[in-house]
Order: C-alpha cells, then sequence, then structure tokens
C-alpha cells in the first residue's frame, strides 16, 4: 500500500478514536468513587489523542516525509471539518435556547395574567425552558431574582434574560404590572426572532456558496487523476507541494472562518 494512503488511514483512525462517542447513559456505568477530575480527563478527546501521538508519529515516520504530509493534512482538513461541524451545532443550541426562552415568557406571562403567583410561574417557565430554573430555585429560596435571570443570561442564546430581569426589578421598585411587562417581552422577542430567521434564510447562501468553493480542490485533484497526472504525489512529496498544500490549506480555513463569522447574524 501506498505510504501516504496508510499515513491518511492512520490519521483517521487516531481522529475516530479522539472523537467522543460515548452514548448519553454511559455515565451511569462510571464507579460513584471515582474522581470527577479523572472521569473528565478519561473523556477528554485531546486526552485521547495524546494517548495515539507517539505511536502515531512512530509509524508515520518510518513511513517517510510523504507519509507525514500526508498524515498532517488529512488532521487538518478533519479538524477544519470538526471546527465547522461545532459552529453549526453551537448556533442550532443557541436558536434552540432563544425560542425556548420565548415559549417560557408566553407561559410566565399567562399564568402571571391568570393570577397565579409568580414562584408557581416561574416553574412553569422552569419546565420549558432550564434556563429559569436558577429564578425559580431563588424565588423558592426568597433571593434576589433579578440577580439570579441576569446570571443565566450569561449563557449563549439567554441574553434576553436581562431583559426580564430588569422588568423584575421594575415591578419590585415602582408596582408595574409584571404580566403586561412580561407579555410586551415576548412580543419583542418573537419580533426580534423572526428578524433574525430572515437574515438567517438571506445568509444560507453565502455560506452554502463557502462550502462549494471549499471543496473545489477536490475535484481539481479528480481532474488531475483523468488527465494522467498524479496531484497528490506532487502535493505529499515535493517542496514545491508542500508550499502549495500548506497555502491552500490555509486559504482554504480563512475563507470558511471569514465566512463564517460575516454570516453569523449577531443578537
Amino acid at each position: 500500500m501506498n505510504p501516504a494512503v496508510m499515513a491518511a488511514l492512520l490519521t483517521l483512525l487516531t481522529c475516530a478514536f479522539a472523537l467522543p462517542h460515548r452514548s448519553p447513559g454511559l455515565h451511569r456505568l462510571t464507579p460513584a468513587n471515582r474522581p470527577q477530575r479523572t472521569r473528565r480527563h478519561l473523556r477528554s478527546p485531546l486526552s485521547r489523542i495524546w494517548l495515539l501521538a507517539i505511536p502515531t508519529a512512530l509509524a508515520t515516520a518510518l513511513l517517510g516525509t510523504q507519509a507525514l504530509v500526508t498524515a498532517l493534512a488529512t488532521a487538518a482538513i478533519l479538524a477544519l471539518i470538526a471546527h465547522q461541524r461545532a459552529h453549526h451545532q453551537r448556533q442550532k443550541s443557541i436558536a434552540t435556547r432563544r425560542a425556548n426562552i420565548i415559549e417560557a415568557l408566553d407561559v410566565l406571562s399567562a399564568d402571571l395574567t391568570a393570577g397565579r403567583p409568580p414562584i408557581a410561574a416561574l416553574e412553569g417557565a422552569a419546565s420549558i425552558s432550564p434556563d429559569f430554573e436558577i429564578a425559580h430555585a431563588a424565588a423558592k429560596l426568597g433571593a434576589d431574582v433579578p440577580a439570579a435571570l441576569t446570571r443565566a443570561a450569561t449563557k449563549p442564546g439567554a441574553t434576553s434574560l436581562r431583559a426580564l430581569a430588569a422588568a423584575w426589578r421594575v415591578t419590585e421598585e415602582s408596582g408595574a404590572a409584571f404580566a403586561t411587562l412580561t407579555e410586551r417581552l415576548a412580543d419583542y422577542l418573537r419580533a426580534d426572532e423572526a428578524i433574525h430567521r430572515q437574515t438567517e434564510s438571506s445568509l444560507a447562501g453565502a455560506r452554502s456558496t463557502a462550502r462549494i468553493l471549499a471543496t473545489l480542490p477536490a475535484f481539481g485533484i479528480a481532474l488531475g487523476y483523468l488527465l494522467g497526472a498524479h496531484p497528490l504525489t506532487f502535493l505529499t512529496a515535493t517542496p514545491p507541494g508542500w508550499l502549495c498544500l500548506t497555502t491552500g490549506l490555509s486559504l482554504t480555513a480563512t475563507g470558511l472562518h471569514w465566512t463564517t463569522q460575516i454570516a453569523t447574524p449577531q443578537t
């Protein structure tokens, strides 16, 4: 087998081993007396990479420089893909949190309008959005609810809770109708979310274009083989090829990162 192919396969196996793949329910099988620090270390992807770093480096060195370059390029491409997927999942989680908070505010406003006490209303909101749990706990203990909401607002996608904290404080100081303020806040956030989704839709084309452009080098390599050339050998076995490979990967990563930052609407 070609050394470069062997190095690429070895790198793929290393990255597959390093990716977290444990089922959410497996934490119940972990002994209760094991230190928490040890458990975090065992499930850390970085620790898994270090477990295979030495044998991977030795095997790659034995296979030659071409294999080393191939392994590094493969790892860089996989890291870029993982980064893009992580960003997508993060944005999806933020959008879900925003939607849950708006729904929880609707429930909170409806319960307050129906005459339920704030503690019971917060309990209903917490059943929809976990971000309200800290406020519900603070209300049950007689603690500072606006401060609890402000702390919860530090999470990505939960910044609207700062406005709810301000509304709660205004109600405490002036006696304003908290149900009315909550209803108006929910309406405002719903309108803001509609604008956000419209912006997301308008930017979807730019993101798709960036992904297509990022895959064009792969089609160029395939076209080179169809024409009888050996582009991968040039890229991984010659100094000019290393320069081209490094430059291409760097520009691709920069372009994707730049497009991601531009096409991510701020809320």
